[in-house]
């Protein structure tokens, strides 16, 4: 049997070559001849005349007199043109050849003449020992795998490109039809030979349409301009149709198209409805939902996400807009009180009753029938001019009169009901206090000994740096490196474990200016009471505080900030004085409650604070330098110099004491100004010998001389000096006196109940330790109340700054259409990589980087639009959170409730940035995978933000926090790549950051659908990422941002001391 494949083209072929062009391209093809490849099945190598064609699998099918015999014809079939003999190959019997002379003369017909077609169905080869056509079964050893392949099945495609080739031969022209490469002179490469064919075809996303057994696959070199757009990654294209080659060589399936394997690359079909085909596409891949995909489609159009994008937005707008209609209407109609339905939804802020509110008014009509002229008429007026029992001896905590205001009733009825007892103050005694930074040899506060009465308005006074808010910090147990002791009620102890029980105003007036004045003193009030209390009763309170503070006019307007304030200062100062009152505190501490605030104000402030203080509540405040009305309503007098006590006793005191140290005060000189030059240090005007020092004055109180003072005829009682009392005993006497006895003098009118308060004190021991231990027990809500309170808090404040809302949105949604725009000329595309083997060699140029580039970009955008924001959550309101720590809420409660209310916000920021994003540049991810991906790295940097503004001052901490999150977003592994970063073994930093983990997430998910087409392991390798991890990621993103929150936690806990 003759060779399957010669050695050299036959020389008969040769002959027939006239022109170079036919000669060079013979030459090409001994040169491929020789190489080994397969023959050009559309080169005619044999002239002999007759009807003839190539079948389906490229096999020369000749329709020839059966060998030996010659008395009827068959049709010959031979997979190499090159190796035809009388008895090879596949034999099938013709049809419709009754009669057929086959005479010497007798001609067959044309080359295209079918009038004796084959009888396909069943093939036949010659048997050497029969000397006969016998039937063959298959593969057998007398067919070569070439010729066993054949089916005699016309390829009209073929057989035509066949005889061009041949007329063209004939006319003397370049044969182009049967050339195996395009380009002038290559050779073409087989790329998969025959055994890999028969077993597996042609490769999955390709089309194969030339191929067959006896058209091998083949490379051909690319003519110049397809080498360039192949460098370009793209395909060469003509008429709308992606190319090879050569005719042999396979082409990658066209964008919207796709090549069924079930055809084996043998056709391409157009990409469904509802569906959409990738380059390469071997099955169509069906579209989600609500997505957008048209016959023909090469990407899918997410049009669900953006729908369901504006109709939330729509119906928000919507919202927002009849809300406000609605509240506009219920304001303008007559007799209306301001409300608000979505804060009464949220919070349970609801307002007064109309009965309520009338009520209110008729109180403050009552006041303003008085022949005061000041505009505030406090706490302190009602007490003196609505209570005559009060100027007959009689105190309002025990049995308060008939004539009593029912606001003052309603007031102390709440106080009485909230500490269980009819004393409400706290007395405090404190020994040898000190405190010296740490690594500071100089203490600032130091041995400093006294009381503090139950019941009275105490104030602490002394220059700048004299150690007046050391001192209240030491004593309240804020600060640290502290020495001595402290009692509270005559029992050793700390104030800490007090602070349910004492409140505390700082001087900055910290509420938060999103809520109402209501709302302010209600939240408060609802997390600081006694947890056995009902709604009613919270409610009750909450409206006695306001209407003996004087804020009914104001109590549903919003408080405002101090850039954009909305109440006057004297207002703001009373309800941050409010807010510590919603809680019935037994004591109150107040840090320069008159600071920014003018005379009139400052009077109406410590007026209240005076009734108070008659009241039974222990009143602390720091205050600098009083007018004359504000200084005769104190009760006590702490003065300090240099971090030591100058004077610690009564106010109606002061002025003697200095005076037997030898300083005169002039007649009609406001006693406070003088007593503060004296303990500045610039007492000379007021000794001319002596000295006159702080240190000499530090040193005469500390000699502890004793004093015996004559009672102020305003003030019977007996006083000594703190050093010659014990600390721990603070029980005072009184001795009873009538209303006869007590003179009036031209004071104010809450001055002259000091004797009232004097003759009606009684043992502070009526509160004994144990009691105070179970109202410590029932105060405060529960963690999962204050939670709640927290959380609706939360959503009330974002709804209240719903232009910051609608900002953030706008901002992500921007950033979303234009990273979309900048990503839309990939169609979707961001992998191509190296063609799976044997078709490696037809790969365009590789993009390993759209892909994480493009993770990197979504990190980058989202670091932009929500570092800020997220900064936002906890560093606007730092003051606010400490304030109410040290007041005893839950620091775990409120930094749940925070964290839990921007969820909806960071989901709505995604959704707007998401969804433009994958409607504009439409990679071949799952919407909801990619949403879910990106939700969980806003969670991410909502949570390194709040990192950043626990430690980097506020006004610093955006800028910081956008920086660290375009880090983080660098860090993705796109560039440097994470590969590198292997290589140099920092992998860890790159794993650290959440950026990495969402560029590995993208990576995966838009690359490892490919495999089929591309070695996708090939890519994993080059850029570091791993495929399969789609799930691990998610996670590890959600724990990340858990991290970070957790750190967030503790420098929250750890409070100011963490910041730069």
């Amino acid at each position: 049997m003759a060779k399957d494949i010669p050695q050299e083209i036959p020389e008969n072929v040769v002959d027939n070559l006239s022109t170079s062009s036919e000669i060079e391209l013979f030459s090409m093809l001994d040169s491929s001849i020789r190489s080994g490849a397969l023959q050009d099945p559309f080169f005619p190598v044999d002239a002999v005349d007759g009807p003839r064609f190539l079948d389906t699998q490229a096999c020369l099918c000749q329709l020839r007199p059966e060998p030996v015999k010659g008395d009827t014809v068959w049709w010959q079939c031979v997979g190499n043109q090159f190796n035809i003999t009388d008895i090879g190959g596949k034999w099938f019997q013709a049809k419709n050849v009754d009669g057929l002379n086959l005479d010497a003369n007798s001609t067959l017909g044309p080359s295209y003449d079918a009038s004796y077609p084959p009888d396909s169905s069943q093939g036949f080869e010659w048997d050497n020992t029969q000397q006969q056509l016998v039937i063959t079964g298959g593969r057998t050893p007398g067919l070569s795998v070439w010729d066993t392949a054949c089916t005699a099945e016309n390829n009209t495609l073929f057989s035509t490109t066949l005889y061009r080739a041949a007329a063209e031969i004939q006319a003397n022209q370049t044969p182009v039809d049967a050339a195996p490469c395009w380009r002038p002179g290559a050779v073409p490469v087989q790329i998969q030979d025959y055994e890999d064919w028969w077993g597996n075809g042609c490769k999955d996303g390709f089309l194969c349409s030339n191929n067959t057994v006896n058209s091998l696959p083949q490379f051909c070199p690319p003519v110049t301009e397809c080498q360039l757009a192949r460098l370009g990654g793209i395909a060469c294209e003509l008429s709308d149709a992606n190319i090879g080659m050569g005719p042999f060589e396979p082409v990658v399936c066209q964008a919207g198209w796709y090549c069924p394997r079930e055809e084996k690359g043998m056709v391409t079909l157009k990409c469904p409805s509802g569906h959409y085909c990738q380059a390469g596409a071997a099955t169509p891949t069906p579209c989600a939902v609500g997505s957008r995909c048209p016959e023909g489609s090469q990407f899918e159009r997410y049009l669900l996400p953006i729908v369901l994008l504006i109709v939330i937005d729509v119906l928000l707008i919507l919202g927002m807009i009849y809300l406000g209609i609605r509240k506009r209407r219920r304001n303008a109609s007559p007799g209306a009180i301001p409300q608000n339905s979505f804060a009464s939804f949220i919070g349970g802020y609801k307002q007064v009753s109309e009965e309520r509110h009338e009520e209110v008014d008729y109180e403050m009509a009552l006041l303003r029938r008085t022949k005061r002229q000041d505009t505030f008429r406090g706490l302190g007026d009602q007490l003196y001019e609505q209570a005559p029992s009060l100027r007959r001896g009689k105190t309002v905590r025990h049995n308060p009169d008939p004539e009593i205001s029912p606001t003052i009733r309603a007031f102390v009825d709440s106080m009485r009901k909230a500490t269980s007892a009819s004393e409400f103050g706290l007395s405090f005694g404190y020994n040898q206090l000190t405190f010296a930074p740490k690594n500071s040899k100089r203490p600032i506060l130091q041995n400093v000994t006294g009381s503090i009465n139950s019941g009275s308005l105490t104030a602490i006074m002394g220059g700048s740096g004299a150690g007046k808010s050391t001192f209240i910090n030491v004593l309240m147990g804020k600060t640290q490196y502290t020495k001595g002791s402290v009692t509270v009620n005559n029992v050793p102890g700390k104030l800490k474990q007090y602070k349910k029980l004492i409140g505390y105003v700082p001087q900055d007036d910290i509420v938060l200016p999103e809520l109402t004045v209501y709302e302010n003193i209600l939240h408060s009030a609802k997390i600081r009471l006694p947890r056995t209390w009902t709604k009613s009763d919270i409610e009750t309170h909450v409206n006695a505080v306001i209407d003996c503070l004087e804020l009914s006019h104001v109590r549903d307007s919003l408080v405002g900030s101090v850039g954009k304030p909305v109440i006057s200062g004297g207002q703001r100062k009373r309800v941050s004085i409010g807010m510590e009152l919603a809680a019935a505190p037994m004591a109150i501490f107040l840090d320069e409650p008159t600071s920014g605030l003018d005379a009139t104000s400052a009077s109406s402030i410590m007026s209240t604070l005076k009734a108070l203080g008659r009241l039974g509540i222990t009143v602390i405040v720091i205050i600098h330098q009083p007018r004359v009305e504000i200084f005769e309503m104190l009760d006590d007098m702490i003065l300090l110099g240099n971090g030591q006590l100058i004077y610690e006793g009564p106010q109606s005191q002061a002025k003697t004491f200095f005076e037997q140290m030898g300083f005169v005060f002039p007649p009609g000189a406001n006693c406070s100004d003088v007593i503060t030059d004296i303990i500045t240090g610039n007492g000379r005007p007021y000794k001319k010998d002596g000295d006159v020092s702080k240190e000499a004055l530090i040193a005469h109180w500390a000699k502890g001389p004793s004093v015996s003072v004559l009672a102020d005829e305003d003030e019977d009682r007996t006083w000594q000096p703190a050093h010659s009392r014990n600390p721990s005993d603070t029980t005072l006497t009184a001795s009873e006196s009538s209303e006869s006895d007590t003179p009036r003098h031209n004071r104010s009118s809450v001055m002259s109940l000091s004797k009232l308060k004097a003759s009606a004190r009684i043992s502070i021991l009526s509160i004994s330790n144990p009691q105070l231990s179970g109202i410590l027990k029932h105060r405060g809500a529960p963690r999962w109340r204050q939670t709640l309170l927290c959380l609706s808090r939360s959503i009330l404040q974002q709804y209240r700054a719903s232009s910051n809302f609608w900002f953030e949105m706008g901002l992500s949604a921007l950033a979303g259409f234009l990273l979309g725009l900048a990503q839309q000329p990939k169609n979707g595309a961001f992998f191509r990589g190296q063609y799976n083997k044997p078709y490696d060699i037809l790969s365009l140029s590789a993009d390993y980087a759209a892909a994480p580039q493009m993770a990197m970009l979504i990190t980058l955008a989202i670091g932009l639009s929500s570092a800020a924001p997220g900064v936002k959550v906890f560093s606007e309101e730092m003051l606010v959170y400490r304030r109410e720590a040290e007041a005893g809420h839950s620091r775990v409660s409120y930094f749940f409730a925070k964290t839990i209310s921007v969820l909806p916000r960071m989901t709505l920021a995604c959704l707007h940035f998401s969804a433009p994003l994958f409607l504009v540049s439409v990679p071949v991810i799952p919407f909801w995978t990619a949403f879910l991906a990106n939700l969980l790295y806003v969670y991410c940097i909502y949570g390194l933000a709040s990192c950043m503004s626990m430690v980097v001052r506020r006004e610093d901490a955006p800028l910081f926090a956008t920086m660290i999150s375009l880090i983080v977003g660098i860090l993705s592994g796109a560039a440097p790549s994470l590969s590198k970063a292997k290589e140099w073994h920092v992998e860890w930093l790159w794993r650290a950051g959440p950026g990495v983990w969402l560029g590995e997430l993208y990576f995966g998910q838009l690359v490892k659908p490919f495999g089929y087409l591309y070695d996708v392991q090939i890519a994993s390798k080059v850029t570091g990422y791993d495929l399969d991890r789609l799930w691990v990621n998610m996670l590890v993103l959600l724990g990340i941002g858990t991290a970070y929150r957790l750190l967030a936690f503790v420098g929250l806990i750890g409070g100011g001391k963490m910041r730069v």
